[in-house]
């Protein structure tokens, strides 16, 4: 069983400490335990708790009602609030919780309704990077632990997959991987899918490919596009070399980059490299 300090129940549910703890004293809402020496810690129980307590507090209702809730009534009243059209951010909330309580059922169900209400490609734009840029946040000050972030990433991986298919055929071709030692592929998954509705023909060779790879590749095959994210922390001075060798190695191709280590990035691009910035852009690019 996890544990959890009340730090990590306020970034969590976006409950203030201070006013969980009045809550506690008030309503008993909440009887944290505590170690050997006397550190109050909360269970996952608790943590699933204040989630729902959090999301009835930001419809309105009052604390001093919710707090009467049986577990039943709570969940109830949870779930008829979720049958409600809700904004981003509540969404967001939701696929938290069901991230916290490992619920595949539920963070799968979940997924269903955001693309039957937004479609594939704006509910992972306007949904799921958003969620994966808040939980990524939440495992940088500990309140969750890798294998959370693992769990959910394994299912939209899975998802973007089963999704990519190829619709039609333009004739142009694109190479999509990551360098050596970048592990993290959503976007780069998302715009492979992005590429096969678009009518390209997909090569995805996927995570942590040695540039030596890459350069028995490029003697042998031709390619319109290239396209690889760059999120693994990386020196500028390195990736300004990565990015040579790459334009370097395909010179005939576009090479298109995209992720979280290109913001602020100030050396100069070679002539063939492009950063897109999200689909639209990379939309464009391919086009």
């Amino acid at each position: 069983m996890a544990r959890y300090s009340i730090k990590d129940l306020e970034h969590l549910s976006g409950i203030k400490a201070h006013t969980i703890r009045i809550w506690e004293k008030r309503y008993n809402l909440l009887s944290p335990e505590r170690t050997d020496t006397n550190i109050r810690y909360y269970s996952d129980d608790d943590l699933r708790h204040i989630l729902n307590v959090a999301m009835l507090v930001k419809h309105g209702y009052k604390i001093s009602k919710v707090a009467r809730y049986d577990g039943e009534k709570l969940q109830g009243e949870v779930l008829r609030i979720n049958q409600q059209t809700l904004s981003v951010e509540e969404q967001i909330n939701r696929l938290v919780v069901a991230m916290v309580n490992f619920d595949t059922l539920n963070f799968e169900n979940l997924l269903n309704q955001f693309i039957d209400q937004l479609g594939f490609e704006e509910a992972m734009q306007l949904v799921i990077f958003p969620f994966f840029h808040k939980i990524g946040l939440f495992w940088q000050v500990g309140s969750i632990y890798a294998a959370h972030e693992h769990f959910v990433s394994n299912l939209v991986r899975n998802r973007l997959i089963r999704e990519t298919v190829l619709v039609s055929d333009t004739g142009k071709s694109i190479l999509f991987f990551l360098r050596e030692g970048e592990w993290h592929e959503l976007g780069l998954l998302f715009y492979n899918y992005v590429a096969a509705s678009d009518g390209l023909r997909n090569i995805y060779l996927g995570q942590s490919l040695p540039l030596a790879d890459l350069c028995s590749i490029a003697q042998r095959y031709k390619f319109d596009y290239l396209c690889t994210w760059f999120v693994q922390s990386i020196e500028p001075e390195e990736l300004c070399q990565y990015l040579s060798d790459l334009a370097q190695l395909f010179r005939s191709a576009t090479v298109l980059i995209s992720g979280s280590q290109l913001d602020g990035y100030r050396f100069k691009l070679p002539a063939n490299v492009r950063i897109v910035k999200d689909a639209a852009d990379f939309k464009k690019a391919i086009r």
